[in-house]
Order: C-alpha cells, then structure tokens, then sequence
C-alpha cells in the first residue's frame, strides 16, 4: 500500500509565493494611500527684511510694516497668511491677514481674522507693492498698517511709555503649515 503525501513541493512554493504577494500588495495600499495626507514642502523664501516705521511727529498716526522678499521662490499671496501680534505692558493682541486677494492688492475686514480694529484698512493700505503678478517674489512688499487705536507704539509729545512695546509678524506658507517669514520688532 503506498501513502501519497498531500501537498508537492512545487505547490507549497507556488502557494507561498502567492501569500508574499497579497502580504506585499496589502501594505502597499496601505502605505500610498497613508502618504497621501502629507503635507506639501514650503517654497523656500532664502531671506526677508522688515521695516517698522514709526511717525513718531504730533499729527503723524503711521505705523507701517514692510517685509521685503530678497531671495528665494515666489509664493502666491492667495496661498500666505500674515500673523500679526502686538504687546505690551497691558497689551496683548493679534490679528491674521487671511484670504488675501489674488485679483486686488489692498486688505479689509473681510481679510482680517481675530482682532480685526489691530490692522489699518483705511486709505486703501497695500498688501503687495511692486508686481501686480499676485505672487510674493524677490524684490516684492508686503506693506500693511498698524492702527494705532488698537496698538499704539508711538512715544507721544508727554508720554515716553508707548501703550505696544512688541511687534510680532510671521508670514505663513498656508498648504504647508509653515513659517516662511518672521520678524520682530521693538521700536
């Protein structure tokens, strides 16, 4: 009587092979379709300048903030955010320029988020000089106005206490998450 075994040789390499081909097939999905929610790299801005100018004259209420692009890729405006946060002693406050136009340069308080009385929308105040392409490239600037009813820097004529002693301003890449832009200023 002869005994037959149950499975050949062939067959078990067959069928083990086709396991490692399900196992492999099966984390791949899962790791493709995981990358998916990565976020995309932040263009990178090589380097920026800021300027607060301060009218510091009797009639003079300006407080104007320029960040300049110096080097690096353009980023279009519609995909930054601008972070603005004012302090001081019994200050402390902030505001977000958001939305920002891709057809028109200048801001309103539909662009501002949080503490919207913080940014000057008067006058028509610009958002991006210099190219009108509404990418932010080297040799552009980002211009806006501090109110000074909300945060006053300004040493007045009798005061030598400003009510603001700390600018904060980060320009944020949105689609990336990241800071592309910042500075501090302590007039």
């Amino acid at each position: 009587m002869r005994v037959s075994r149950g499975v050949s040789p062939v067959i078990s390499v067959i069928l083990m092979v086709a396991i490692v081909v399900i196992l492999v097939t099966t984390a791949s999905v899962f790791i493709f379709d995981s990358s998916g929610g990565l976020n995309e790299p932040a263009p990178f801005v090589a380097d920026t300048t800021g300027e607060f100018v301060i009218d510091n004259s009797q009639a003079g209420d300006n407080q104007i903030v320029q960040v300049t692009h110096r080097g690096g890729d353009g980023v279009a405006v519609d995909e930054i955010e601008i972070i603005v946060r004012a302090s001081g002693p019994s200050l402390d406050t902030e505001a977000r320029l958001v939305d920002l136009p891709a057809d028109d340069t200048t801001i309103d308080n539909k662009n501002i988020e949080g503490n919207v009385d913080l940014i000057d929308t008067s006058d028509a105040v610009q958002i991006i000089q210099e190219d009108d392409s509404n990418v932010w490239s080297a040799g552009d600037t980002v211009t806006f106005r501090i109110n000074t009813g909300d945060a006053d820097f300004r040493i007045e004529r009798y005061n030598t206490d400003p009510e603001a002693d700390t600018l904060e301003v980060m320009i944020v890449h949105t689609p990336s998450n990241a800071i592309i832009s910042e500075h501090t200023f302590t007039p």
